[in-house]
């Protein structure tokens, strides 16, 4: 029975190998960027979507099918990838999912120093074709939503000379 799949690879549990995942998680998160009135412009504020994360992790053991040291190696090859991730059978997140990092821990040794066991974590990031990483949507309905808005602030920051008081400004004395 396959739990996952992502670029062809699985975790199943099956009479003839057991890798079945043992952890699983994501996140998705907004950031607000909020830049002050200068110099006259309007102050305005970023709203956008970070990219969504999944962390997987499972453990690996020679005597259920899979050498722990080949399943390593063959994560780290493929470091920088990107597909979907499927969950029993439909595509979970509604993008494509790039392998950013893969870490190993709780490695078991033989007396000769071969890997019996261990377990595999591997931290995916949503893959952005745009140059940000943002995909952005303007604020809607009075709802955040990913995007840029605009809005105009009364504040000191912005207090200045009239244009008036700018002409009759006293000329700069070029000689000092």
């Amino acid at each position: 029975m396959v739990q996952a799949e992502w670029n062809g690879i699985s975790w199943e549990v099956s009479p003839n190998r057991v890798t079945g995942i043992s952890s699983l998680s994501t996140s998705r998160s907004v950031s607000v960027e909020r830049n002050e009135d200068k110099e006259g412009e309007p102050a305005t504020q970023t709203v956008a979507y970070d990219l969504q994360t999944l962390d997987v992790e499972y453990p690996v053991a020679k005597s259920a099918g899979e050498d722990p040291r080949s399943a390593y190696g063959r994560w780290w090859g493929l470091l920088g990838v990107y597909a979907p991730f499927y969950l029993n059978g439909r595509q979970f997140l509604a993008c494509d999912m790039m392998l950013k990092s893969v870490s190993l821990s709780d490695v078991s040794l033989s007396g000769d120093g071969d890997i019996l066991t261990d377990t595999i974590k591997l931290s995916f990031e949503e893959y952005a074709e745009d140059a940000s990483g943002l995909k952005l949507d303007k604020l809607e309905g009075g709802s955040i939503r990913p995007g840029i808005s605009t809005q105009t602030v009364t504040s000191a920051v912005g207090v200045g000379p009239s244009n008036a008081q700018k002409q009759g400004k006293m000329p700069t004395n070029l000689g000092m």
